[in-house]
């Protein structure tokens, strides 16, 4: 008897704990243990807004040489603006071919943006005295031409021989410490590409980036001339991808260079939560020998969230509650939701969000629309369907997480029309932000980092997936230096892709990512882990800063307009050290390289010598 009331016992002790793992691990799936973390950021008010039209009154500092007659002449025009704007810098753009060059006393800096350097003139003279005795800086933003007037200059821009001949490069090599995150970079894109002058510097001047063949033929380089300096970009570099080269060349001409950033890194999960693909996935059966529903949860969920733990990455999740291709009629509600539930959990209680996708997977694109047969998707046929997809997916989305306001919209395939844009903004006025693609594809939504007119914020991705080729760093390194910014999106069926590294395994994409975070936050110490729509608020405050700068006896008084609560800044010293600083804080990021987080609108930074 008392053998079998001990098995009793037992036994009802077991079921007991089973009953409460049941209970435990029902509860996990349901989603019930999670908070939604306090945003760190707030959205300015209209108000605040309204302040980004005075960045046009900013004080011209720069004068902007172009050639309209020249090759390139636009493609060179709208990078340099497009940089000098977002570094603040004032300019007046001469074109030389119909307008008289002014005179250089009355600008800090000049740009030259075109190749050509006999149209020049009578103006080479006066601006390489400007240079070497009124302490001017002056920049070439492209390869010269090897003319009398580049033969003239030669001597002030630090060549002691060559400039008589071209040369093809295949390959660009960064010197340690001329932008964030370029130690040990090589850009090496194999076919000759560029064309740059074969020449010799003298010992003074300061190479920052080169050739990486034999040959190693400076790329980039300053040259102190008297009290002035040249810095000269033997290259041809104008896409979107390399405006944080251009940045980090500009900011070698004065002795303190300072532009407004943004300070974020976002991590995007598209398709995410998401319906979780039944059956086997042929190289997740190869190197897990698991379901792809098994894989998801037990083993690429608890890495993602182990990049939480170690790098404070906080996660965007971009919401998609069906699969279907449903464009019109009822759409239904999603069922699987516990799968949902623990995933999102998950995603919240680690500090991220939850955003809009679609309740499918297709664009908000309406007939007409050309794909350009680059997708094979079906097209809206009316505004009145697509809404009511959209506010069925919202809708699920409040449900599963109430505490959750869903405010960032990723487009499918980052494919949306205007007219899909017109219909988030007017129907759907909880979406706040649009992060789609920084750079420019056939068919998607490429962006800005910006406030739009009709006032939604704009914050692109820039690089993807798990592979992280060099083009991906490359991209990642411009980004940290104009903007000081990593935007980033993974789709959880990466995996199950070949053209997304599928065959190479996750053991393999997952130690990528690892790299590349470490990478990352080693290159920028003090990036800021953002959710979307936290990185949207700092974009806002960001896209409504100007600065006007002032030398000032002991160092550089600093007032920006449009200052709302905080502001973040890069600073770069050549050759200076700070020693006090008033109205903000300045941490060395990396050699030469400060962040300044401005409390105030006046800053003062003072110099404490060599």
């Amino acid at each position: 008897m008392y053998k079998m009331c001990k098995r009793f016992g037992i036994t009802l002790l077991c079921m007991v704990l089973l009953a409460v793992m049941t209970f435990l691990l029902l509860a996990d799936n349901l989603g019930v243990n999670y908070a939604v973390s306090a945003s760190s950021l707030t959205e300015l008010p209209k108000s605040a807004i309204a302040e980004k039209k005075r960045i046009n009154e900013t004080k011209k500092t720069c004068l902007f040489l172009r050639d309209s007659t020249q090759e390139n002449n636009n493609i060179f025009t709208e990078h340099i603006q497009e940089v000098l704007k977002q570094m603040r810098v004032g300019y007046d753009m001469v074109d030389v071919s119909k307008e008289k060059i002014p005179a250089f006393s009355a600008y800090r800096t000049v740009v030259i943006g075109f190749q050509h350097l006999d149209v020049l003139g009578e103006s080479t003279v006066p601006m390489c005295e400007w240079v070497e005795k009124s302490g001017g800086r002056a920049m070439l933003f492209c390869t010269p031409d090897a003319s009398p007037v580049f033969k003239y200059l030669s001597g002030y821009l630090g060549i002691e021989e060559g400039g008589i001949s071209y040369t093809a490069i295949t390959g660009m090599e960064l010197e340690d410490g001329f932008m964030l995150g370029s130690k040990d970079f090589n850009f090496h894109w194999g076919e000759p590409m560029l064309t740059a002058l074969d020449v010799r510097l003298k010992s003074s001047a300061r190479v920052y980036a080169r050739s990486d063949d034999r040959r190693r033929v400076p790329l980039v380089w300053s040259a102190d001339c008297g009290k002035g300096r040249w810095v000269v970009m033997n290259h041809g570099f104008a896409e979107k991808a390399t405006r944080g080269l251009t940045c980090a060349a500009y900011s070698l001409m004065e002795d303190i260079s300072v532009w407004p950033v943004i300070n974020a890194s976002a991590f995007f999960l598209d398709d995410f939560p998401s319906p979780v693909p039944m059956g086997d996935g042929q190289y997740i059966r190869k190197f897990y020998n698991r379901d792809i529903s098994s894989f998801y949860s037990n083993v690429w969920w608890p890495d993602m969230l182990k990049f939480c733990d170690d790098f404070g990455v906080k996660y965007t999740g971009l919401i998609i509650e069906d699969y279907t291709e449903e464009i019109d009629g009822i759409f239904p509600r999603q069922q699987d939701q516990e799968r949902f539930n623990h995933f999102g959990a998950l995603l919240l209680d680690h500090g991220g969000e939850i955003g809009l996708h679609g309740y499918n997977h297709l664009p908000l694109c309406f007939t007409g629309f050309d794909f350009k047969n680059k997708v094979d998707y079906k097209t809206w046929k009316s505004e009145e369907d697509a809404g009511r997809a959209l506010h069925e997916v919202l809708n699920y989305a409040h449900d599963l997480f109430p505490d959750n306001d869903v405010s960032v919209y990723v487009p499918p395939s980052n494919i949306l029309s205007q007219e899909g844009r017109e219909m988030l903004r007017n129907k759907f006025p909880q979406i706040k932000t649009l992060s789609s693609l920084y750079l420019e594809g056939e068919i998607e939504y490429s962006q800005e980092f910006e406030i739009s007119e009709d006032g939604m914020v704009e914050f692109p991705r820039v690089i993807s997936g798990a592979q992280l080729d060099q083009y991906m760093y490359w991209a990642a390194i411009n980004t940290l230096n104009l903007y000081y910014v990593n935007s980033h999106f993974i789709h959880p069926d990466d995996v199950l892709d070949v053209d997304r590294g599928a065959a190479d395994g996750w053991g393999t994409l997952h130690g990528n990512l690892e790299r590349y975070m470490q990478w990352l936050y080693t290159s920028a110490p003090s990036l800021r882990n953002l959710t979307g729509s936290e990185a949207s608020c700092a974009t806002q405050r960001y896209d409504v800063l100007s600065v006007e700068r002032t030398e000032t006896e002991k160092g550089l008084h600093l007032r920006l307009g449009g200052f709302w609560d905080e502001a973040y800044l890069m600073v770069r010293m050549n050759g200076a050290e700070p020693s006090r600083v008033e109205g903000g804080t300045l941490e060395r990021i990396s050699g030469d390289f400060y962040l300044l987080r401005a409390s105030a609108d006046q800053v003062d930074i003072e110099l404490g010598g060599k």
